[in-house]
């Protein structure tokens, strides 16, 4: 092979690795929100290279796998350092995507239908900013451990998880069932706004 020609498949080469990398990982913009009201992100934590492309979720017609081929988690720390929101966004493989969507719907329903003490019986539907997004929530600040469970999908084979965690009445930054839902409500807000103005995703 002659030299220029050589050199032509060596870049044709890495535009095409580049490109698959590009489609293969989470975009940044929805790792990449820190100014929220009253919280501090903490540091990203990436799901390992060698963890399972899928995980097992339950639902009314028993465990199902969802794809998973990258995966990141942030903590949201309140004024008294506890975690408020802990953000999952996780990458479908582009042929399962829609599938997987159906499937964590079908997740949420489920989890709702079998704990007690929640606020509704069905999927409550929040929209922000042109984005819906999906959850669970329950009725009191005064049990269990997840106040809600919330998802969306954005687009580009990607999930966004967002779980509101309940804390000890001395961690809390909310003082009642509304304030939390407010507070809720704020940061899907907020989060959605700055996908909006955010240019890489």
């Amino acid at each position: 092979m002659k030299p220029r020609a050589a050199l032509f498949s060596i870049i044709l080469l890495a535009i095409v690795l580049i490109s698959c990398k590009g489609k293969n990982e989470i975009k940044p913009c929805y790792i990449s929100f820190k100014s929220t009201t009253g919280l501090v992100a903490a540091s990203l934590d990436r799901l390992p290279e060698d963890a399972e492309k899928y995980k097992t979720v339950p639902t009314a017609n028993g465990e199902v796998n969802v794809t998973c081929t990258d995966g990141y988690r942030i903590l949201y720390n309140n004024s008294k350092n506890a975690p408020f929101v802990n953000l999952k966004v996780e990458l479908s493989e582009e042929k399962s995507y829609n599938l997987d969507k159906k499937k964590l719907l079908e997740n949420l329903f489920f989890l709702n239908s079998h704990s007690t003490g929640m606020e509704s019986k069905n999927l409550i539907e929040l929209k922000f900013n042109g984005y819906t997004v999906y959850g669970i929530n329950r009725a009191s600040i005064e049990t269990g451990s997840t106040l809600g469970t919330f998802i969306m999908f954005p687009g580009n084979n990607t999930t966004v998880y967002f779980y509101f965690n309940n804390m000890k009445p001395e961690y809390r930054n909310f003082t009642s069932f509304s304030d939390y839902k407010k507070q809720r409500d704020r940061f899907i807000n907020e989060y959605t706004k700055y996908l909006n103005t955010c240019k890489d995703k």
